[in-house]
């Protein structure tokens, strides 16, 4: 494969701006020597939900010049009054963009009353968006349908979780990202890839131990017939990596 001139896009997640020691200025000075200007966050950007100086923070550190997509987490929202806090900044909780042949779907898990679950006005959404004919169809959401610490995902309402990933099958999804296990792990379902980003701030679960420093984030690259991602450590070092290509 023939790397782009560029990475296309980076994916990071559980930043916890507010909480001590995050590495997300960390991971922004990364993607600015690799010139990357498009980041895709999983979630959990800040600590205590509602909290403007966190965002204000949060934002700052990713600076100008970035176009950021996030998929908000429960550190983001968590109940009616953090909602409108995020809205105070993001213009909608969930979303959908596209670049050349590739749909990118970002999800909420943390509408209020809807939490830990795709459904409702939401899930009708995403179905329609869907079905648009794009090569590539990417998701991102914070909480994992198929979560490494089990219940601590979207299988918390496993009938609802697996009409997600039903839809997700019929409809060509390549990858689903997810965050909130603050660790990092990739598997395949039915054809989908399924990976937990890892974690940019917070703290490392004692139940995560056996994966390794769950510290890292991804590089997307765009390629002559698909995407090859990199996992990065925190250093630089390479962690994982994997590919996409088209389905037919």
């Amino acid at each position: 494969m023939v790397r782009a001139q560029h990475p296309t896009f980076a994916i990071v997640s559980d930043s916890h701006i507010g909480y001590p020691g995050s590495a997300y200025p960390a991971f922004i000075q990364a993607v600015e020597r690799e010139k990357i200007d498009t980041i895709v966050h999983t979630g959990d950007a800040i600590d205590s939900p509602g909290n403007r100086f966190q965002w204000k923070r949060f934002l700052d550190i990713t600076g100008p010049g970035k176009t950021l997509h996030l998929a908000p987490g429960n550190h983001d929202i968590r109940g009616e009054a953090s909602l409108r806090v995020f809205l105070s900044f993001f213009p909608e909780p969930y979303h959908a963009y596209s670049e050349g042949d590739t749909l990118f779907l970002l999800l909420c898990t943390e509408l209020p009353g809807e939490e830990a679950s795709i459904t409702g006005e939401q899930l009708e959404w995403a179905a329609q968006e869907l079905q648009r004919p794009f090569r590539y169809k990417l998701v991102f959401l914070h909480e994992p349908l198929f979560p490494a610490m089990p219940g601590h995902g979207l299988d918390r309402h496993r009938e609802m979780r697996d009409r997600l990933h039903q839809l997700f099958k019929e409809q060509g999804v390549s990858l689903v990202v997810a965050g909130h296990d603050h660790l990092y792990d990739r598997s395949t379902r039915d054809g989908i890839t399924y990976v937990i980003a890892g974690r940019t701030g917070g703290w490392s679960f004692p139940e995560a131990s056996s994966y390794g420093d769950s510290l890292c984030y991804t590089e997307a690259w765009g390629t002559t017939d698909g995407y090859v991602f990199i996992v990065r450590d925190m250093d630089g070092g390479i962690r994982d990596r994997y590919s996409l290509s088209a389905k037919r």
